[in-house]
């Protein structure tokens, strides 16, 4: 029995969780209405009431009650119904019920179905059935969800079990147990945003061997039929209770707008991949310009060198550099001097000369040896930093012990040659 009440509730609790798998703002809409969290829109419901059992015989098709002495002779108060449910949508919900109840043995008025019996012992019964509804607000449905709306009716059909136990006669305490089919309709009224009074007519079928065992009965095509009426309350405990209409979007709107902008895309790809195509040919341009700038370059510099060697003697071709005294360091205007000799020694065939020179009458032999060293060669890195070849280039240096010049400022030198 145990098992079959977990199963229930596993199957109430999974299609509502099925149902709530997309949270609040997903776009998972039914009706215009939101889809809110699992833990919303939960109630509690509770109710008391007066029932009857009764047989159909559906043999004939005719739905005819075999009840001899009339219907409803057997009512029986204070059935009691206990229910938890949930709705998914202002429409669909589901619900897990527990009733529990007694009746009177109803083949104490149904003398006709024991034939031969001159009396019949009168048995009570106490039950109790367990079953999982799915629910439909048909007012809902049919005239629009509305939160504060005073009346709704709601259908339910669900399955379920039952237990009978016996109480009187030689079957006192036996168990008959059936499965059973609720369907039904709530009449809710609200009192307030949590709080709402109910009444539920229900209808459980079930084989009639829930109440009469083995009983013989006329027919075999017999449905047993209990009939509920509860009255009650129902508690709406969760925080949200409603749900939030929705606006239909029109997605024709964003699909033309995404077309649109693939459309964009592709075009932008396409002039992207000319653009880099242009870019190519322009490199190769860029490419062949530098070409002929460098062979313009060439052509230049051997013009040069022939109009020099054309215009001048270059082997007689002679440039002194004067430097401070007691200095090796080239000036400014001598920089540029050495520059305008450094294209002639290009342009020439012939090796020259760098020669320093110190002044007499100042510093001492060896001093001036080693000063006359460092102006030939500051001379020969300034060639060389104007392009000439090292190999058309000799150093040489005399000291003091030779004056090339009449007046003493004028020996602070070095000459090429």
């Amino acid at each position: 029995m145990k098992k079959v009440i977990i199963t229930l509730a596993l199957i109430l609790a999974a299609g509502s969780m099925f149902a709530q798998e997309v949270e609040k703002g997903s776009k998972q809409r039914w009706r215009n209405f939101e889809t809110n969290r699992f833990i919303d829109n939960w109630e509690l419901s509770v109710g008391a009431g007066a029932q009857t059992f009764h047989l159909l015989k559906f043999s004939d098709y005719t739905g005819h009650t075999i009840n001899p002495e009339g219907f409803g002779k057997d009512i029986t108060l204070l059935p009691v119904d206990i229910t938890i449910g949930k709705w998914v949508t202002p429409i669909v919900g589901a619900r897990l019920a527990f009733t529990h109840g007694g009746l009177l043995d109803p083949l104490t008025n149904y003398g006709a179905v024991r034939p031969g019996k001159d009396s019949v012992q009168a048995l009570n019964y106490s039950y109790w059935s367990i079953h999982a509804d799915a629910m439909i607000n048909l007012t809902n449905w049919i005239c629009r969800y509305k939160a504060d709306r005073f009346y709704n009716a709601i259908l339910f059909l669900g399955v379920g079990y039952s237990k009978a136990t016996v109480d009187g006669g030689k079957n006192d305490g036996e168990n008959r147990r059936e499965f059973v089919v609720p369907i039904g309709l709530i009449n809710r009224f609200r009192l307030c945003d949590a709080w709402t009074f109910n009444i539920e007519l229900r209808d459980q079928l079930s084989r009639p061997q829930l109440l009469y065992g083995n009983a013989d009965l006329p027919n075999k095509s017999i449905v047993g039929n209990l009939l509920t009426a509860t009255a009650g309350f129902t508690w709406k405990f969760s925080k949200v209770r409603h749900f939030n209409a929705y606006t239909p979007i029109d997605k024709s709107l964003y699909d033309n707008r995404i077309s649109a902008l693939e459309k964009d895309l592709q075009n932008a790809n396409e002039q992207n991949a000319e653009y880099q195509k242009q870019n190519a040919e322009y490199q190769k341009q860029i490419e062949r310009y530098k070409q002929q700038l460098s062979d313009k370059e060439k052509e230049l510099q051997e013009a040069l060198r022939k109009a020099a060697k054309n215009s001048l003697d270059l082997d007689d071709v002679t440039l002194s550099v004067f430097f401070t005294i007691g200095s090796a360091e080239i000036s400014e205007k001598n920089t540029i001097n050495i520059k305008y000799m450094a294209d002639v020694i290009k342009a020439s065939d012939k090796t020259y000369t760098i020669t320093g020179y110190a002044d007499a009458t100042t510093g001492s032999e060896a001093f001036n040896m080693d000063l006359s060293q460092q102006r030939a060669e500051a001379v020969y890195n300034t060639l060389i930093d104007a392009g000439v070849d090292s190999s058309k280039l000799k150093v040489d240096y005399k000291g003091c012990t030779i004056q090339p010049f009449d007046k003493d400022y004028l020996n602070r030198v070095a000459i090429i040659k």
